[in-house]
Parts: C-alpha cells; structure tokens; sequence
C-alpha cells in the first residue's frame, strides 16, 4: 500500500524560484532592518508574521513534498535560533508583544500544517486544501471544498494567530 501522507520526489523549478526568493528577502528584510534600526520592529513582525502565511497560504501544495518540507524545517530551525538570540532584546519589544515571536513559530506552523494535512487524509481521504475567497473551491487544486476543510482552515488561523501575539 502506498503511503499518501510522506510523498518524496524531487523538487520542481518552481520549488527552487520560490525558496531561493524566499532567502533573498530574507536577507535583504533582515539586513535593511538591522541598518535602519528604527524600522526593525516592524520588519522583523511583518516577516515572521508573513512567513506563517505564506506557508499555508500558498505553499500547501508544495508543502506535500516531503523533500521540500524539510527545506521549510531548516527554515524554522534558523528562524527559531534567531528567535532565541533576540528574544530578550528591549529594543524589539512592543507594549503587549515582542517582534520576534513570528520566528518562534514557523516550526509550530509547519507541524500543525502537517498535522492538519494527517487528519485531513484520514477524516476525509482528501489532501488538505486552503479555501479560496469564494468559499467553494480551493487556491490551487480547484476541489470542493468540505467542511472539514473550512474547520481545518479556521483551526489552523485560531492557533497561527495565537502563537503570534502570545508570550
């Protein structure tokens, strides 16, 4: 029987443009925000928040490849050890939340992404999907969406979210 949940194949050209730009920005957010230190705050907290949506939201299909997953997991690894080196840091603390709690949880959006996609598969023999605006097909595969996918989805924004804005 074929395993449908770890799935290895190479990665596409598409898999490679996207991680690669992914790195770029990267670099040139990080580095800008540490040049100009008076927008690293809020560099620093659009990234890791947009990082955790970028992943699902547009990654999902990719995200299937178990060779590219790892990729996303070297990512998390480097964004949870800079977590960890500015996490005390003054200069980036907001009133109710620091800047940096987004790299914190790339790892944890990753494995509730792979979680999600787990209890997909076995509730409802079907790869988990992102629901587009209008509600009835997903983003890229064009499927129906259920409501198991629609509760996935919400299930996956609740706790996004409160990694995000939770010490």
């Amino acid at each position: 029987m074929k395993n449908k949940f770890i799935r290895s194949y190479q990665l596409t050209k598409w898999n490679i443009i996207t991680i690669c730009s992914y790195l770029l920005l990267s670099i040139f957010l990080l580095s800008y925000g540490a040049i100009n230190k008076i927008h690293l705050k809020e560099i620093l907290s659009f990234y890791g928040f947009g990082t955790q949506f970028f992943i699902y939201g547009s990654q999902y299909r990719a995200l299937r490849n178990f060779n590219y997953f790892l990729i996303w997991t070297v990512i998390g690894i480097i964004h949870f050890c800079i977590f960890l080196s500015i996490k005390d840091s003054s200069e980036l603390a907001f009133v109710n939340g620091h800047a940096s709690l987004g790299l914190r949880s790339t790892l944890i959006t990753l494995l509730l992404f792979q979680f999600l996609r787990y209890s997909s598969l076995k509730i409802q023999g079907k790869e988990l999907v992102v629901p587009a605006k209008n509600g009835k097909t997903d983003l890229l595969d064009e499927r129906k969406i259920t409501v198991a996918d629609t509760i996935f989805f919400l299930i996956f924004i609740g706790v996004t979210m409160f990694f995000l804005v939770t010490k």
